[in-house]
């Protein structure tokens, strides 16, 4: 921020009506909080105490506090997550908690989109990118799961994404060595993943020319609209395959197209009615897949934990992917609310709702694995 934009964020906040949405928005703009905007806001408060007006002191030492915490909730993932490095922390054992791994990891890659989208790049943002892709690597590592709670497939993209942002984050900071070093690694973590559209587009930054390019992107468009056709327009693996479009699209720079194919995806997963699900439906779904295994019956893809794990991942891909293409668009207060969306799914309520939902169905579900 400048100067003048942090007297004016400042005095923004403080005008707003209600002090809990001021705080919750002051939260949310965490990363846009730089040294300047303290600066400037230590400049206000000295001049409102020359001033003796109270009232106003009174409400910028509230921004101050309220500002501070925010700035140091949002960034003590990274800080905690680097000093996890430099130890000799075990891995996590077993499935459950390789899967609130994933989820913890999941955070710091939403804090990281919207850090780096109000942030030029520095070496911290370069050292978090590097951690995020080691933790990815070895949850790889340890192996599948035994329980149907996340699967190596869904690992392995995000793996070579945070490879992918690595590049993108040396290519801004001009070093060109570094950043073709990581889009080829991203190239072949992708194509490892199963994703050679991924891959094509990592590997057309080290140099292919761009018409190899776009034929790779419309033939993985032809070839997921063709899968399109044989699937079930009511079921999460068509909507998976109908956002896969969506993101090709963006990767080959028709970002009209990719919004208005996400978009529709959007409003296919909720006329079908696969909404993103709460903690707490996770929780009930999660023991009756468990009962189901258990007894051998059939389950309805409703009740599946894979299934709506999958349908949690597709709202998420969505919001995510929309950000970044209103971003490229110049619409930044549209790609702030998918930002914000995203952001939403990765708070502390949803695990909240998971705990408190499974500790209410234990008598259902502990005798399991007696």
């Amino acid at each position: 921020m400048t100067a003048e934009q942090s007297r004016l964020f400042a005095d923004y906040i403080l005008g707003m009506p209600d002090q809990n949405s001021a705080a919750e928005y002051v939260r949310f703009s965490a990363f846009r909080l730089d040294e300047t905007f303290f600066t400037e806001l230590r400049s206000m408060i000295d001049a409102a105490r020359s001033r003796k007006d109270g009232q106003r002191q009174k409400s910028l030492d509230w921004l101050m506090s309220v500002a501070s915490d925010a700035c140091g909730r949002a960034y003590a993932p990274f800080a905690e997550a680097q000093a996890r490095s430099k130890t000799t922390e075990p891995q996590p054992q077993n499935d459950y908690s390789r899967a609130m791994k994933i989820i913890q990891i999941d955070r710091r890659v939403t804090a990281m989109m919207m850090r780096t989208h109000f942030n030029p790049v520095d070496e911290a943002v370069i050292a978090d990118w590097k951690n995020i892709a080691d933790e990815y690597r070895d949850l790889i590592q340890a192996g599948p799961p035994t329980m149907p709670l996340y699967t190596l497939e869904s690992l392995r993209h995000k793996f070579a994404q945070s490879l992918e942002s690595l590049a993108s984050a040396y290519a801004s900071m001009h070093d060109g060595k570094k950043s073709r070093t990581y889009y080829k690694r991203a190239a072949q973590a992708f194509d490892e993943a199963g994703e050679p559209a991924e891959a094509a587009r990592c590997y057309s930054r080290l140099g292919e020319s761009k018409l190899t390019e776009e034929a790779r992107y419309d033939d993985q468009i032809r070839a997921a609209l063709e899968d399109l056709e044989h699937l079930d327009r009511k079921q999460p693996e068509y909507f998976s395959r109908l956002v896969d479009v969506g993101e090709i699209q963006a990767q080959a720079g028709d970002d009209f197209a990719a919004e208005k194919t996400l978009l529709k995806a959007e409003a296919g997963l909720k006329t079908a009615n696969w909404a993103n699900p709460s903690g707490s439906d996770l929780a009930k779904v999660l023991v009756a897949t468990l009962q189901g295994i258990d007894s051998g019956r059939s389950l309805s893809p409703a009740q599946n934990i894979a299934t709506r794990l999958m349908v949690r991942g597709l709202h998420r891909r969505i919001h995510l992917a929309l950000a970044d293409i209103h971003r490229r668009l110049g619409d930044a207060a549209k790609a702030d609310t998918r930002l914000q969306l995203a952001e939403q799914m990765d708070r502390s309520s949803p695990d909240d709702d998971f705990s408190t939902t499974m500790n209410k169905l234990a008598g259902d579900w502990k005798n399991l694995f007696s």
